[in-house]
């Protein structure tokens, strides 16, 4: 590693045409971390820092970040799944549901996270991280109380809808602060530790779920799901406000010499930090196809992806139930599901990082067990209840998939408000994706949820077809970039660190495979 820095003032390298080229960004063009670093004694400060100091920071920001992103995650996945392990109790009857209102309530969530994720999104530009992301925990939270005195569709409905519009920042800003404190190759494998809570709060909210059915208070088992779940998500959230940090620039829990350190060791992934200046023509870029692919096509691979996850995910307890289990039975088979998932994330997000230019394969192939294990619902038997469930525990490593495919608007895009614009644009995909999934299901069909299945199978093909696209388009854009540069192409000039320009503007910006 590189222990020499040069700050150069800006004025030196930019020309009035580039000036005004940059009239809409912050003070001479660089972003938040920039700013910073012109602010400080940099210079020597990197001089004196040992391969040693870089490794003790590592660890030190894993120690602090990772399990706040892990048990909020955690949360998240069982507080959106709350409804899922109430359906198997006396929900249904209880809020007189009807026809297909059940899938409506799973759906809602997904409108909320529709219509609310990319207006939270870009407002967390404009407040510090951390104590945004608290605030949010802690109210939904509350929305999960108030969900145990719902009496109808109609209330359950509002709530689901609000739940689904505050959760959907979580994910967008965990990957923003991945871009913030971690370089490109760590990346993946610290997106895998805290998504691989997806599975640990499926098996936690399992056994609550679980015991929950064990209470004989007079007031139903399912009311008890949320007001459980709520107050636990409402006293963390207070925890994060106080502790995830909004920025390596504004990390108390660093010294100033660290906070110096912490940003020159991921000036290498090209990307910046932070900047809290919006930037139309870097949301044209990341939404128009013709200038950069790559934020349709990550939009349609999770879509495809999140199909899976709103129909056999969201049917998975009833799943097991109709092979002839009761509600409680159901409820601990499923439990094995989320511990797989944890192994199979962990594991995706390890190869991921170990094998250079390989994430995208590891993604594809992700999706094969998951595709055997649809494909045994559809051929099997009802009375083969030992193959049908080891079909439903094949389930899982299709998220691997989701949680590689999240991590490359960190790495494969630089600007911040790019960044913001092309996660958001995935999360289309996710919330669309979510809402499609429940209406697979046609009411009474034998044997149940056969359609799921096969429409299921159909988006883990295409979703194939579009990771083998994506890939494509990156190394091609590689080997241009290489070309260009042999050709004597200037790459990046000093005015380009910590700019705030988006990939297309940076010759020398390579995209990892």
């Amino acid at each position: 590693m590189s222990n020499t820095l040069e700050i150069q003032p800006v004025d030196e390298y930019v020309d009035d045409a580039k000036k005004e080229e940059f009239v809409d960004r912050d003070e001479n063009g660089l972003d938040d971390a920039g700013i910073y670093l012109r602010s400080v004694d940099a210079s020597s400060i990197i001089a004196r820092a040992t391969e040693e100091d870089y490794i003790k920071l590592r660890r030190k920001l894993d120690r602090r970040i990772l399990p706040l992103l892990f048990c909020t995650y955690a949360l998240q996945c069982i507080d959106k799944s709350c409804l899922g392990y109430a359906s198997v109790f006396t929900l249904s009857k209880d809020l007189h549901l009807v026809g297909k209102q059940y899938s409506w309530l799973s759906a809602l969530f997904y409108f909320g996270y529709l219509i609310c994720e990319y207006p939270t999104t870009l407002l967390s530009q404009k407040f510090p991280l951390g104590r945004f992301i608290g605030v949010a925990i802690f109210l939904w939270g509350g929305i999960l109380i108030a969900a145990a005195g719902a009496t109808n569709f109609s209330g359950m409905a509002v709530l689901r809808f609000l739940l689904g519009g505050i959760e959907s920042l979580i994910t967008p800003t965990f990957i923003l602060i991945n871009g913030m404190f971690y370089t490109r190759k760590e990346q993946v494998l610290r997106t895998g530790v805290w998504a691989c809570a997806n599975g640990f709060g499926a098996m936690v909210g399992g056994i609550i779920a679980f015991g929950m059915g064990h209470v004989n208070t007079g007031i139903p088992g399912w009311k008890w799901i949320f007001v459980i779940n709520g107050l636990i998500t409402a006293v963390f959230g207070v925890l994060v406000f106080f502790f995830l940090p909004p920025s390596p620039m504004s990390a108390r829990f660093l010294t100033d010499e660290e906070k110096v350190l912490a940003i020159h060791r991921i000036r290498a992934n090209g990307t910046g930090i932070l900047s809290r200046v919006r930037k139309a023509y870097q949301i044209k870029e990341a939404l128009n196809p013709f200038q950069d692919p790559q934020g349709l096509l990550l939009f349609l691979i999770i879509f495809c992806n999140e199909v899976l996850n709103g129909g056999f995910g969201a049917f998975g307890t009833l799943t097991i139930k109709s092979f002839g289990f009761t509600s409680l039975q159901s409820t601990l088979i499923y439990i094995p599901q989320g511990f797989i998932n944890m192994v199979c994330i962990i594991f995706g997000g390890w190869l991921a990082q170990r094998i250079p230019n390989a994430r995208i394969y590891v993604a594809i192939g992700m999706l094969v067990p998951t595709f055997i294990g649809l494909l045994l619902q559809i051929v099997l038997p009802r009375s083969n209840v030992a193959g049908l469930l080891t079909g439903v525990y094949l389930f899982p490593p299709f998220a691997t998939s989701l949680f590689i495919c999240l991590s490359l608007p960190g790495v494969n895009s630089s600007g911040y408000t790019k960044r913001i614009t092309l996660s958001s644009y995935a999360f289309l995909g996710y919330a669309l994706g979510n809402i499609s999934g429940p209406f697979m299901v046609k009411t009474g069909e034998t044997p149940a949820y056969r359609s799921v299945f096969i429409a299921d199978i159909i988006c883990i093909i295409l979703q194939g077809i579009f990771l083998a696209i994506l890939r494509v388009y990156y190394v091609r854009e590689n080997r241009k970039r290489d070309r260009l540069a042999a050709e004597g192409q200037l790459q990046n000039d000093p005015l380009d660190e910590f700019s705030d320009k988006t990939d297309k503007e940076l010759p020398g910006f390579r995209y990892v495979l």
